[in-house]
């Protein structure tokens, strides 16, 4: 009985983790998105350029 519980702790943690990893990423990729479209006079403001934008997101990764 101790090791089917252990397992299916163990497989609803792998759950877990995968759908916070898909959150994050799909954060991640509307972060990018909403700062594509802005321009680059606001992409100035915020002191990087269009080129920078993919390195800022996914940089921290």
């Amino acid at each position: 009985m101790t090791i089917f519980t252990s397992n299916k702790a163990a497989k609803l943690s792998k759950l877990t983790g995968f759908f916070a990893k898909h959150s994050i990423s799909a954060n991640m990729r509307r972060a990018e998105k909403e700062l594509n479209k802005c321009s680059d006079r606001t992409l100035e403001d915020l002191g990087m350029s269009r080129g920078d934008i993919h390195e800022k997101i996914w940089g921290q990764v």
